[in-house]
């Protein structure tokens, strides 16, 4: 055999045993890489199962925040459409006190000087602003009490019983604030608000 023919076989017997190694080196990659990704679907899934319970958790505290804001503009558009209301309400008391319908002002006046005067008794000390003294002046003296007239009054009427221990607020500020305690669980729950 020729030194030709000796390195040609080396050469082939060399190059055979490259190729069976890098077949097994590709096959212990292989494994390994399909080993790695197992153990990575496997780290990752229970990390995801480690972090789903507090990934629910911020979800839902997330939720319950944004349902809170919901509520609380909710309840501030409520407030607010429930102050226009009143504040409505109070001018158009203002204006029907001020002359607007002086018919109903004056059955309303009526209707106030005897609810309070009921109240306070007879003797009792009647208050009224001057623009309206003419209209119970009569009803006062015939009840035997005393009118004052006040233009700090505001519209309604005010009455201290004879011996000074009952007074009865019945101005339309006072009626009207009256009015707002006991209609607000109504209004709440007409807005939307009753719980």
């Amino acid at each position: 055999m020729t030194t030709a023919a000796i390195v040609a076989d080396i050469e082939r017997e060399t190059a055979a045993e490259i190729e069976r190694l890098l077949a097994d080196a590709d096959r212990r990659a292989a494994e390994t890489v399909a080993v790695a990704r197992t153990e990575l679907r496997q780290a990752v899934e229970a990390a995801c199962a480690r972090a789903e319970p507090a990934a629910r958790l911020d979800a839902a505290r997330r939720v319950n925040a944004a349902r809170l804001r919901l509520l609380d503009r909710r309840a501030d558009l409520a407030t607010a459409r429930s102050e226009a209301v009143f504040a409505a309400a109070g001018r158009r008391l203002d204006a029907i006190a001020r002359g607007a319908d002086p018919n109903r002002w004056a059955a309303a006046l009526d209707r106030l000087l005897d609810e309070a005067s009921a109240l306070a008794g007879p003797g009792a000390n009647v208050v009224v602003r001057s623009t309206d003294l003419p209209r119970v002046a009569q009803r006062v003296a015939a009840a035997r009490a005393v009118g004052a007239g006040g233009d700090d009054a505001g519209p309604g009427v005010r009455v201290t019983s004879a011996d000074g221990r009952i007074e009865v607020d019945a101005t339309v500020a006072s009626r009207l604030e009256r009015a707002r305690v006991r209609l607000a669980e109504a209004v709440a729950a007409g807005l939307g608000l009753g719980g």
